[in-house]
Protein backbone atom coordinates (compact mmCIF):
# COMPACT_ATOMS: atom_id res chain seq x y z
CA UNK A 1 0.00 0.00 0.00
CA UNK A 2 2.53 2.70 0.79
CA UNK A 3 4.66 2.00 -2.56
CA UNK A 4 1.26 2.13 -4.35
CA UNK A 5 0.12 5.77 -2.78
CA UNK A 6 3.87 6.60 -3.21
CA UNK A 7 3.75 5.95 -6.83
CA UNK A 8 -0.06 8.24 -6.99
CA UNK A 9 1.82 10.94 -4.92
CA UNK A 10 4.68 11.05 -7.04
CA UNK A 11 2.25 10.89 -10.55
CA UNK A 12 0.01 13.58 -8.84
CA UNK A 13 2.86 15.97 -8.04
CA UNK A 14 4.42 15.91 -11.37
CA UNK A 15 1.29 16.56 -12.76
CA UNK A 16 0.64 19.57 -10.83
CA UNK A 17 4.27 20.92 -11.25
CA UNK A 18 4.41 20.14 -15.05
CA UNK A 19 0.81 22.56 -15.56
CA UNK A 20 3.54 25.01 -13.59
CA UNK A 21 6.12 25.08 -15.52
CA UNK A 22 4.36 24.96 -18.44
CA UNK A 23 2.71 28.11 -18.00
CA UNK A 24 5.78 29.67 -16.12
CA UNK A 25 7.99 28.64 -19.51
CA UNK A 26 4.75 30.66 -21.17
CA UNK A 27 5.45 33.72 -19.16
CA UNK A 28 9.25 34.16 -19.26
CA UNK A 29 9.38 35.80 -23.22
CA UNK A 30 12.17 33.74 -23.93
CA UNK A 31 15.23 34.07 -21.29
CA UNK A 32 17.57 31.20 -21.88
CA UNK A 33 18.39 30.58 -18.75
CA UNK A 34 14.84 30.02 -17.92
CA UNK A 35 14.40 27.66 -20.93
CA UNK A 36 17.38 25.59 -19.62
CA UNK A 37 16.20 25.08 -16.53
CA UNK A 38 12.33 24.26 -17.76
CA UNK A 39 14.25 21.81 -19.83
CA UNK A 40 15.47 20.21 -16.99
CA UNK A 41 12.70 20.36 -14.97
CA UNK A 42 10.78 18.73 -18.01
CA UNK A 43 12.92 16.17 -17.74
CA UNK A 44 12.72 15.37 -13.79
CA UNK A 45 8.96 15.79 -13.70
CA UNK A 46 9.41 12.65 -16.75
CA UNK A 47 11.13 10.60 -14.44
CA UNK A 48 9.00 11.12 -11.75
CA UNK A 49 6.10 10.02 -13.55
CA UNK A 50 8.28 6.70 -14.68
CA UNK A 51 9.04 6.03 -11.12
CA UNK A 52 5.43 6.65 -9.99
CA UNK A 53 4.01 4.53 -12.21
CA UNK A 54 6.81 1.94 -11.48
CA UNK A 55 5.99 2.15 -8.17
CA UNK A 56 2.09 1.97 -8.52
CA UNK A 57 2.43 -1.07 -11.08
CA UNK A 58 4.87 -2.96 -7.85
CA UNK A 59 2.35 -2.11 -5.24
CA UNK A 60 -0.58 -3.08 -7.01
CA UNK A 61 1.01 -6.54 -7.95
CA UNK A 62 2.41 -6.70 -4.02
CA UNK A 63 -1.41 -5.96 -2.72
CA UNK A 64 -2.57 -8.52 -5.66
CA UNK A 65 -0.62 -10.83 -4.30
CA UNK A 66 -1.38 -10.43 -0.55
CA UNK A 67 -4.65 -11.10 -1.60
CA UNK A 68 -4.29 -14.54 -3.14
CA UNK A 69 -2.20 -15.37 -0.20
CA UNK A 70 -4.86 -14.78 1.96
CA UNK A 71 -7.37 -16.70 0.06
CA UNK A 72 -5.12 -19.53 0.24
CA UNK A 73 -6.63 -20.99 3.38
CA UNK A 74 -2.45 -21.33 4.87
CA UNK A 75 -1.99 -21.80 8.73
CA UNK A 76 -1.41 -17.85 8.78
CA UNK A 77 -4.63 -17.29 8.12
CA UNK A 78 -6.16 -19.85 11.06
CA UNK A 79 -4.27 -18.14 13.44
CA UNK A 80 -6.64 -15.47 13.28
CA UNK A 81 -10.15 -17.97 13.30
CA UNK A 82 -8.41 -19.27 16.31
CA UNK A 83 -8.96 -15.73 19.22
CA UNK A 84 -11.23 -16.11 21.87
CA UNK A 85 -13.43 -13.02 22.11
Amino acid sequence: MILFCTGAGLCTLAYFLGVGTIIGAAFTGGDPAIVAGGLLAAIGLGLSVVVGVLLMAIGGIWMVGQVIADQSGGDEEKRYRDVER
